[in-house]
């Protein structure tokens, strides 16, 4: 699709997912199975077995690992047992909200990334932001990058683009088109140069333009590929980038969970000297326009990885870019 130039509108991440999302046949379970949890008395774990076994019969349908989904059958249990429903309504919103929580503590692993919020710190202390991008390749990661330096533009903070996928012909080219679409600068060194280097460099020019972020594009490469994962870790070590975004598809599933796990463990073999290693801080998920049988994919990918989605892609156009939100998570895995 061809893209939008940069007009200077602002992106809401918390803008509505998509155009789907709505819960079309929802209420089959929620109306069958939770219809026999209303009444008087306080409901016991054996009341609720059948119910959750369909919960998560109904989760697993939807792509959610099975691990993951137990565990949210387990919370939505937690969240009934010894307490009377003498309404429909009321056992469906205590079941919402328990499935709220416990997705809630899946999509938040240890470290909660606001991208803004750290731009701005880091300007505070008169440097640039620096975002490396990484992932196999065709995933769209100069797409994403170019999302992301949008998002960071639009709300009014300068972003440049460092061209550092030295090896694939046309790389530098198509970030050019990016860079000029959104009216942004672009360092670039050409090909088959050190891409640690250009990255290097590409910082100090930045910092010394009072740039605020650096937004880094790297090659696209396998996880099992050692001297591309060696140059990698590499390029990482040397610049102790703020943020490393892995960029994957949201329906990849468990191809995704195998390729975080391999550029993690690859950028841990080959880290050099004694500084812990830097691993991959957060994933970006494309092609996530309709929301309703990726999510499931998704929770799993969070899940096992233990890495949060930062930003979703929702369509062609520089703006389509979202932050995961739980409460559009729920109402695609009820729905």
């Amino acid at each position: 699709g061809t893209v939008a130039r940069y007009r200077g509108e602002g992106v809401d991440l918390d803008a509505e997912f998509g155009a789907s999302g709505k819960a079309e046949g929802g209420s089959s379970f929620f109306g069958g199975a939770l219809s026999k949890l209303v009444g008087g008395s306080p409901l016991t774990a054996d009341d609720l077995a059948p119910v959750l076994e369909r919960l998560q019969a109904r989760l697993i349908e939807k792509n959610v690992a099975e691990e993951v989904s137990s565990r949210i059958a387990a919370a939505v249990g937690a969240s009934l047992v010894g307490h009377a429903m003498p309404t429909f309504g009321s056992v469906s919103s205590t079941v919402k909200s328990a499935m709220a929580e416990a997705l809630q503590r899946v999509l938040s692993p240890s470290r909660r990334i606001d991208v803004l919020h750290e731009i701005e710190n880091a300007k505070q202390n008169k440097r640039p932001y620096v975002i490396v991008f990484v992932g196999v390749n065709g995933v769209g990661k100069s797409t994403s990058l170019s999302k992301v330096a949008y998002y960071i533009k639009s709300n009014h903070l300068t972003p440049m683009l460092c061209a550092c996928d030295t090896f694939r012909a046309g790389a530098v080219e198509q970030l050019r088109v990016h860079a000029q679409a959104l009216d942004v600068p672009l360092f670039q060194k050409g090909y088959g140069n050190d891409a640690a280097q250009i990255a290097s460099e590409g910082i100090a020019h930045a910092q010394s333009m009072g740039y605020d972020a650096v937004l880094v594009d790297t090659a696209g490469r396998m996880q099992d590929n050692e001297p591309l994962m060696r140059a990698l870790a590499k390029l990482v070590h040397v610049n102790s980038p703020d943020l490393v975004l892995f960029v994957g598809e949201a329906l990849a599933g468990n191809d995704a969970v195998d390729q975080v796990r391999g550029f993690n463990s690859a950028l841990m073999q080959h880290s050099v000297g004694h500084r812990a290693p830097r691993l991959i801080d957060g994933l970006v998920l494309t092609k996530f326009d309709t929301i309703d049988d990726k999510v499931g994919a998704a929770l799993s990918l969070v899940f096992t990885t233990g890495k949060p989605i930062v930003f979703v892609g929702v369509g062609q156009t520089y703006a389509d870019i979202r932050n995961m939100n739980v409460e559009h998570v729920v109402k695609a895995l009820t729905g």
